[in-house]
């Protein structure tokens, strides 16, 4: 294992205006000087190392692969988590289609779907010119920081992080609670929640074909099914970046393969049989009342049906996580940020109501036992065997969905630990020194999303507190950008060469308000009458962690983290970072940047 804070002996590096500094990062595959005539002199830095150095980063200090595979990984930035995160809705959509059809039916699924996909595009150009401002894999929390200043970044930064351990001399160390931020814990509650999903298919393909063997029906089968999806997801990102590329091209051509049959099979298999407009636009089943009177009304289904669309919306930020190693991080990863967004909004709504005209009968959906009750549509369409062949398709893009979650996670992870930020961090920064991955932040995660499963023992809704509360974790950890941007943040925000122009403001304001909105009513029982088995725990959960978190900001005596928490630790020095900078200038002055707006 290599330790990525460590620097070799002897290891001098020269920058401009003579200043001579230690390479702080050996993983570094090029050079940052080179010998001319016995002379040492600092290469040129490209802009996005320019910018980086203006951060106080140092490009590939906050990743762990080497400059020599940097397309690499950037080919898996662009065209692989940004659509398995956002754009993979084939899989995303039928995970809670059984729930959608509960609490709403199709009037709901439709409406809120189309509400959740237009706010969530605003949402993701409003995150975007703040990643492109900002490119570094520390994403959210790091944002926070700088747009918070001196006065606000360290309360901020330590609201959306996870408290770094208290300074040696504190006699509590070994006994106070670290918590997880807002953000990192979205993205390590979306392991379980995804593979839970993918869990929830192979389930039902066979209950299709095993439907009396009670074995189906248990939590602990679920949760050993999961954890064997956990497995095989992880495999890929602790192997080699070549296999996760390969990987994650499978995947790639899976989701194509499924928005394809769900464009020819099903029209096909029940052409002539196709429902009215007016069941499609207008049905609404409230199903979420399960005692002996309606305690929930039908505006209440309704609002809850909204996780149906906000469960795949989400993970904005997963091409900021890899932004250090992408080419042109500033223009790309807003890009990928947006477009994948609008496109998903594009090619989604058509293919919901393609499914939802294929329903052929609605009581039996609704009234199904499978796991997933997207199995019971498959059946009414394209018959048992078709189903089992679809949801098998269904698991293994999910668990490939799962996998990409792994990989934002442990890039996470790991720039946490970077910035010892992380209880073990020492540990966890560590990477192989084989392939340069950091496996031991990975193997984290999947514990992490492991122990999460086990909720699935013990209640009946836990799939749906899952969902719920990783959407409620990002929106909180958007929110506190957003919020920061357009206020302690306004002045200190510089916008890049891509930016919204006039029209930062609005959608920020929107946006703000649309999360605001959304982790209110997410924070809602989902199921009637409220018992153990059917709570909602999220809001116990999240207000756990809030409230550690102040009061492990005001301890008193030098404990809190007021005294010593002072933000994200820089990998560059001042010094290191002028002399990145100057070459930086030097060479962007070559050419002219034209400012791009929306």
């Amino acid at each position: 294992m290599s330790d990525l804070s460590g620097s070799p002996p002897n290891d001098n590096l020269y920058g401009g205006k003579g200043i001579m500094y230690k390479r702080e990062d050996p993983l570094l595959g090029t050079p940052v000087e080179r010998v001319e005539n016995g002379e040492r002199h600092p290469q040129s830095m490209s802009q996005d190392e320019g910018l980086l150095a203006r951060l106080g980063y140092k490009q590939g200090s906050s990743c762990f692969l080497p400059s020599d595979m940097s397309r690499i990984n950037s080919t898996i930035s662009q065209t692989t988590t940004d659509q398995m995160q956002c754009m993979n809705f084939v899989s995303g959509m039928p995970i809670l289609f059984g729930f959608v059809m509960m609490t709403g039916g199709p009037q709901a699924a439709f409406t809120s779907w189309t509400m959740v996909s237009l706010c969530s595009c605003l949402l993701a150009l409003a995150l975007a010119e703040i990643a492109a401002a900002l490119p570094t894999a520390g994403g959210i929390y790091f944002w926070t920081y700088c747009l918070g200043g001196p006065e606000w970044g360290p309360f901020l930064s330590w609201m959306t992080a996870v408290p770094p351990p208290p300074p040696p001399k504190t006699l509590l160390k070994p006994c106070l609670i670290r918590l997880q931020w807002w953000n990192w814990s979205a993205w390590v509650m979306a392991v379980p929640g995804t593979q839970q999903g993918a869990t929830k298919f192979l389930i039902s393909a066979l209950q299709i074909n095993y439907p009396d063997a009670a074995i189906l029906y248990q939590g602990w089968f679920s949760w050993l099914v999961t954890v064997a999806g956990l497995m095989v997801a992880l495999v890929p990102n602790i192997s080699s970046q070549i296999w996760l590329q390969r990987y994650f091209r499978v995947a790639i051509a899976i989701f194509f393969v499924l928005l394809f049959l769900f464009w020819t099979w099903f029209p096909i298999a029940v052409a002539g049989r196709f429902q009215s407009a007016s069941f499609v636009f207008q049905t609404f089943h409230n199903g979420i009342n399960l005692g002996p009177k309606q305690e929930a009304s039908d505006t209440y289904c309704w609002v809850i049906s909204l996780l149906f669309g906000a469960w795949e919306f989400g993970g904005y930020d997963a091409s900021a996580h890899l932004a250090e190693e992408t080419k042109d991080a500033s223009k790309n990863v807003a890009r990928g940020m947006w477009l994948s967004t609008v496109s998903t909004t594009i090619f989604s709504i058509p293919t919901l109501v393609l499914i939802l005209y294929c329903i052929q009968d609605f009581e039996a959906l609704i009234s199904a036992t499978y796991a997933n009750n997207w199995a019971e549509f498959l059946v009414q369409v394209i018959g048992p065997r078709g189903a089992t062949a679809i949801l098998i398709l269904n698991w293994i893009d999910c668990t490939c969905a799962t996998a990409a979650v792994i990989l934002s996670a442990t890039r996470v992870t790991f720039a946490l630990s970077r910035d010892k930020i992380l209880p073990g961090s020492s540990f966890f920064r560590k990477v192989n020194g084989v392939n340069l991955i950091p496996i031991n932040a990975a193997l984290l995660v999947v514990f992490i999303a492991a122990a999460v499963s086990c909720a699935v023992l013990g209640s009946s809704v836990a799939f749906g507190a899952i969902t719920a509360t990783t959407v409620i974790c990002q929106s909180i950890s958007y929110l506190f950008v957003l919020i920061t941007r357009h206020t302690v943040g306004r002045s200190r925000f510089e916008p890049a060469p891509w930016n919204l122009g006039h029209l930062a403001l609005p959608m920020g304001c929107f946006s703000i308000l649309w999360l605001t909105f959304l982790s209110i009513i997410l924070l809602f029982p989902q199921v009637f009458p409220v018992t153990p088995q059917t709570l909602n725990y999220s809001p116990i959960c999240l207000g756990i962690v809030t409230s550690i978190s102040v009061i492990g900001w005001v301890l008193p005596f030098g404990w809190g983290g007021r005294y010593w928490f002072k933000g994200p630790a820089n990998t560059l020095s001042a010094a290191q970072s002028e002399a990145l900078d100057d070459q930086s200038e030097v060479r962007s002055n070559k050419g002219t940047v034209s400012s791009t707006q929306i």
